[in-house]
C-alpha cells in the first residue's frame, strides 16, 4: 500500500530530526545554557522523536481501519503534514528562543506560532479520522 509506504519514509525522517536535536539538547546541558533553552531542545528532541515513532506505529494500523480512500488519505496527509510543521517550528523556537504560544511580535514568534498551529489542527483532524476509522472496524 503507497499510503504505508508514504508513513514509514516520513516517521523515519521525522524521527532522525527528533534524533539530530539531542546534538543541540547535550550541547546546552553541557554549556550550561539556562533551563529555559535547556527545555527547549528538551522539547524538540523528545516531541520529534515521539512524532516520528507515532508515524511508524500508524502504518502497522492503517490496515485495521475501515476507511475510505480518501478518508485514508486524510489521515496520512494531515499526520505527515503536522509532522513536519513541528519539525521545523519545535527547532527554531529552540534556536531563536521562542515558543508560539502566541501570534504576538516579533516576527519569529509568529511563524513558530503558526506552525504550531499547523501542527496541532494536523494532529486533531488526523486523530478524529483514526478514531471513525477505529469506530467503522469494529
Amino acid at each position: 500500500m503507497w499510503l504505508t509506504k508514504q508513513i514509514i519514509l516520513h516517521g523515519g525522517i521525522i524521527l532522525l530530526v527528533g534524533l539530530l536535536c539531542g546534538a543541540p539538547l547535550g550541547s546546552a546541558v553541557v554549556r550550561g545554557k539556562s533551563e529555559e533553552t535547556v527545555r527547549a531542545w528538551r522539547v524538540a528532541h523528545s516531541s520529534l522523536v515521539m512524532g516520528g515513532i507515532l508515524l511508524l506505529v500508524l502504518a502497522g494500523v492503517l490496515v485495521h481501519l475501515q476507511l475510505s480512500a480518501s478518508a485514508l488519505a486524510l489521515l496520512v496527509w494531515a499526520f505527515i503534514a503536522s509532522s513536519y510543521a513541528f519539525a521545523v517550528v519545535l527547532p527554531l523556537g529552540a534556536y531563536y528562543g521562542r515558543r508560539g504560544l502566541t501570534s504576538k511580535p516579533p516576527f519569529m514568534n509568529r511563524v513558530i506560532y503558526f506552525g504550531n498551529m499547523i501542527g496541532a489542527i494536523g494532529l486533531l483532524v488526523g486523530t478524529v479520522v483514526l478514531l471513525w476509522g477505529a469506530y467503522g472496524a469494529l
